[in-house]
């Protein structure tokens, strides 16, 4: 007699960030719009992007889909750890150009986004393996945690520190980092990291690194990578990601670097690197290979160009954002190396009454800090990746309508 999934079953009806956001933040949503039809709704809770993709991107494209439909042109299945072409341009033209850091095109393991691979990459290792996940954190890694059945440990990200956790005091297996952060916008410094690298090796510990944001870092001397941290590949994966760097959302390209030297209890060299290949062949057959032509375009000189204009589109959004915020006396974190605005409650209000009053006193929507953890109570994120017009409205909206921190009640 089959049986369900009990891990997975308990996750449904109203538990994962997809469906709270779906159905809790979208119900209020389209219940507040039914009462007010004419009030204009300003949608910032979603990463999603809205700028076109760059053109030198389309023009490649248009080229593969061509191509594709030639006989003389066709090709099929590519590598199942990604196009050749994209895991050295990934090596060159963004690890040792723009970060200084040295890779072997066989470490990088191209993905269809980020998503997949944060959550994914815990195959590698048993079932009984400890991890310790920043709190507030994006809500996959706490979900994917759940859903393989592992035990969590919480980092307590405080306002103190600039949300930044310190290393965990009890010895844990596997450890989820992300910075610039999501949902806090905020960054860890050279000697922040450092702390977690000489934690993992002391403990043979394994770092998950999401770097998905650091496109948008503009604060100097903040590490981009984890690997620009001395001994990183030998305790750390990374994951990286072309959808916010280069609206690929849609297109769903991403990689994951597996160094070689990167070992943990009765492993050798290069061992999880191969079990990662071997997993791949089993679960994932690669990345379309058009959507591989556009990220090999991303990393051409013109393609890193167009893109870069983008970002500082998304990051002046964000400025933007936060300063009409803070001109109505709203403590604000983030927005100078993220897209996203991080907003403390005023009068001590809870996420849920915050996003409420903010929703009926100016029709923007956001995402309840609460909802990335019970470390993000009391705060509120905004995302900044609209169009640039909307961005101008709501805060000329923030401005004129709403109301004084002291003048906010429960």
């Amino acid at each position: 007699m089959a049986t369900k999934n009990l891990v997975l079953s308990q996750l449904t009806g109203k538990k994962t960030y997809t469906e709270i956001v779906f159905k809790q933040v979208w119900g209020k949503v389209e219940t507040y719009q039914a009462a007010h039809p004419q009030q204009k709704i300003f949608m910032m809770a979603f990463g999603d992007t809205t700028q076109p993709l760059p053109p030198t991107v389309v023009r490649a494209l248009v080229d593969a889909a061509n191509r594709l439909g030639d006989p003389k042109t066709y090709t099929g299945y590519e590598d199942i750890t990604g196009n050749s072409e994209l895991r050295q341009a990934i090596c060159a033209n963004y690890y040792r150009e723009k970060l200084g850091v040295e890779l072997e095109s066989a470490e990088v393991f191209i993905s269809d986004g980020a998503q997949s691979a944060t959550v994914n990459i815990q195959e590698l290792f048993a079932p009984d393996n400890i991890v310790a996940i920043q709190n507030p954190a994006y809500p996959s890694f706490v979900e994917g945690t759940s859903l393989a059945g592992r035990f969590l440990v919480n980092l307590c990200c405080q306002e103190e520190n600039n949300f930044v956790p310190k290393p965990p005091e009890q010895k844990v297996d596997l450890i989820y980092l992300c910075f610039p952060n999501n949902p806090t916008g905020t960054v860890a410094t050279l000697e922040q990291l450092k702390a977690f690298v000489d934690y993992a090796r002391n403990n043979q510990a394994v770092i998950i690194f999401d770097a998905v944001y650091n496109a948008f870092m503009t604060t100097p001397n903040i590490p981009r990578s984890i690997y620009e941290i001395e001994g990183a590949k030998e305790c750390a994966i990374e994951i990286g990601s072309f959808s916010k760097m280069a609206n690929f959302t849609g297109l769903r390209v991403g990689w994951c670097v597996i160094p070689n030297v990167l070992t943990i209890n009765d492993t050798v060299p290069g061992e999880l690197n191969h079990l990662w290949r071997t997993r791949n062949a089993i679960k994932f057959w690669g990345t379309t290979n058009v959507a591989q032509q556009g990220a090999i375009a991303v990393l051409s000189a013109a393609g890193q160009k167009e893109c870069q204009e983008q970002v500082n589109y998304y990051l002046q959004n964000a400025r933007l954002l936060r300063n009409g915020l803070e001109a109505k006396g709203l403590k604000c974190f983030g927005a100078i190396d993220s897209p996203f605005v991080w907003i403390e409650t005023p009068q001590d209000l809870s996420s849920w009454e915050f996003f409420d009053k903010l929703l009926y006193s100016t029709g923007i929507v956001g995402v309840p800090g609460c909802v990335f953890g019970s470390g993000g109570e009391g705060y509120l994120r905004l995302s900044a990746l609209g169009q640039r017009d909307e961005i101008n409205a709501a805060v000329k909206i923030l401005v004129d309508s709403l109301p004084e921190p002291e003048q906010w009640q429960c």
